[in-house]
């Protein structure tokens, strides 16, 4: 079976698309167009170039890479991508769409224009990094005189890319949306609601492809916390696998 896949936002929820790429692989699928946001952007563009679920996975969880997820203070008071994109750059060396093995898609937001960007050409390091910039956290990526943040701002779910030119659309959302406890701090809930916020963009999307997995017990996770990727990776792989892609 071919596939085209859409690959959520999701911060460190997004380990469970990894486990949604192992099931679908044991099931025979085959993804031929790869559409991604913010976590979403990097695990498609690990997989493009041809990286397996779990080594990406052992990318993801290696030391040096944690350290990357946690870089140095910019000149304006906000963390920036430079580590994480020289962590990348080590796997991803030509930075380049066309160089990938598998065609991908992924958005960011533009800040001052309040638009959507698409990016499925040219380099490759600097639009991916630019997904994942989540405002007020991250300080904005500047590409093609463009400032951009991260792609969930407007759209976590950018399944646009792919309409019209695949026959059958995987969506992998990471994000449902749920309390497993109640908020105990005012930045918890104001991160509560941003997931909602960033959710409801998604619903609309999510509808339109034409088979969406989306493992319930991920709303147990905190998107911020990667101490639980062996857990969410697993999540993922456990839920996808019950659902016998490969026979729809």
């Amino acid at each position: 079976m071919k596939a085209a896949i859409v690959l959520s936002g999701g911060a460190a929820r997004g380990i469970a698309h990894l486990g949604v790429l192992k099931a679908l692989q044991e099931q025979k699928v085959e993804i031929t167009a790869i559409s991604g946001c913010s976590a979403g952007a990097i695990v498609g563009a690990m997989f493009a170039a041809g990286y397996s679920p779990e080594h990406i996975f052992e990318i993801v969880v290696s030391t040096n890479t944690l350290r990357a997820l946690r870089p140095a203070w910019s000149r304006v008071g906000l963390l920036n991508m430079k580590k994480a994109e020289e962590i990348y750059s080590v796997y991803l060396p030509h930075n380049s769409f066309e160089n990938l093995k598998i065609p991908l898609t992924v958005n960011a937001t533009d800040l001052y224009n309040g638009e959507i960007i698409y990016f499925s050409t040219g380099e490759l390091l600097k639009p991916v990094m630019a997904s994942c910039c989540i405002p007020g956290l991250f300080e904005p990526i500047i590409h093609n005189h463009k400032t951009l943040v991260d792609g969930g701002v407007l759209n976590n779910m950018p399944i646009e890319p792919l309409l019209n030119q695949n026959e059958f659309i995987i969506g992998s959302h990471c994000n449902p949306y749920g309390l497993s406890k109640s908020p105990k701090s005012m930045a918890s809930l104001v991160q509560k609601a941003l997931f909602l916020a960033i959710n409801n963009n998604s619903q609309s999307r999510i509808k339109q492809c034409n088979l969406v997995i989306e493992p319930p017990l991920l709303k147990n996770f905190d998107p911020l916390d990667i101490r639980k990727a062996k857990e969410i990776f697993k999540v993922g792989y456990e839920f996808a696998k019950t659902l016998k892609v490969g026979e729809n």
